[in-house]
């Protein structure tokens, strides 16, 4: 009897199921480091633009906003709760003008009130929160 020379059909089909389960399991850890990125992230941009508006408002007495003004039953549910946990339910919100923290690196907040795409400042606490919010983990977050 002749001896074959070759793969047999049986390692190749085992070596194909060990690369399909080797990426999946890399692309479920990569999706979830990836998300943790884009929180902190997230956590990071609130973060700075508290510290510019708290500078602002050392240097300048006032608060770096716009005359526009968002009525608290005009959001959700969920972003009032955040604003009782943080004691700013009855603070009036305003929209930061971001022009005026003179910080480039900010992307986000330089949108209009009727695309949510901006930072949101209590009156009395300078609590500073994102309009649009960040999903994560099954829970948007709309301050730190």
């Amino acid at each position: 009897m002749k001896k074959r020379k070759g793969i047999s059909l049986v390692i190749v089909t085992t070596a194909v199921a060990i690369m399909m389960i080797l990426i999946s399991v890399a692309s479920v850890v990569g999706s979830g480091a990836i998300s943790s990125a884009n929180f902190d992230e997230y956590r990071s941009n609130i973060s700075r633009v508290s510290d510019l508006v708290n500078e602002y408002y050392l240097q300048n007495d006032s608060l770096p906003v716009t005359n526009d003004v968002v009525n608290l039953y005009s959001l959700p549910n969920d972003f009032r709760a955040e604003l009782k946990d943080n004691n700013d339910l009855s603070n009036t919100l305003f929209v930061i003008n971001v022009d005026l923290l003179n910080d480039e690196t900010i992307k986000n907040g330089r949108g209009t009130l009727s695309s949510q795409d901006v930072f949101l400042v209590a009156e009395e606490t300078n609590n500073v929160y994102y309009m649009k919010g960040f999903k994560y983990k099954s829970k948007t977050y709309y301050g730190v």
